[in-house]
């Protein structure tokens, strides 16, 4: 049985763990709230350049032949800002995921004092499957942009 100094430096412990674990909540849902505003601006600037793109094309006027020499470099272009799109989204449902399973995790007063559960380690999964996806979707966006200079530069030729 613990005496009262060692049961004082017990709860000091938790109330000390609590705390930070309050903390890290309050920083994560303020990181959400930044990713939260670039997930809603990537879509705007991406469809604004799709528009000038397409009106760009529509206005030049030029034969379907020439037109079908270009839809491929478009088409690798359109597919790079697709993905670059994709990755303010998923960086924020990783941020989200994390919150949660911050939020979800039981404080208590015995070590380790704050506790995680199944559900604690699927969100912390789904938020981990998030970050492999956005560095996937970085990647290939870096390749498509490559494959749309490549064929660009062969269309000048």
């Amino acid at each position: 049985m613990a005496n009262g100094s060692e049961l004082a430096l017990i709860l000091e412990g938790g109330k000390t763990a609590h705390v930070e674990h309050k903390r890290d909540l309050r920083e994560e849902i303020g990181r959400i709230g930044l990713f939260e505003m670039s997930a809603i601006a990537a879509p705007a600037l991406a469809g604004a350049l799709g528009l000038a793109c397409a009106v760009v094309l529509y206005a030049s006027g030029t034969s379907g032949a020439a037109l079908a020499e270009l839809s491929p470099v478009l088409a690798w272009f359109f597919a790079a800002v697709l993905l670059s799109v994709m990755v303010p989204g998923l960086s924020w449902l990783r941020h989200y995921t994390h919150a949660l399973s911050l939020f979800e995790r039981k404080l208590d007063f015995e070590e380790p004092f704050v506790h995680g559960n199944g559900k604690t380690k699927l969100l912390t999964y789904s938020g981990q499957l998030c970050v492999a996806a956005a560095v996937g979707a970085i990647v290939c966006s870096y390749g498509a942009l490559l494959a749309g200079g490549i064929a660009f530069l062969d269309l000048m030729r």
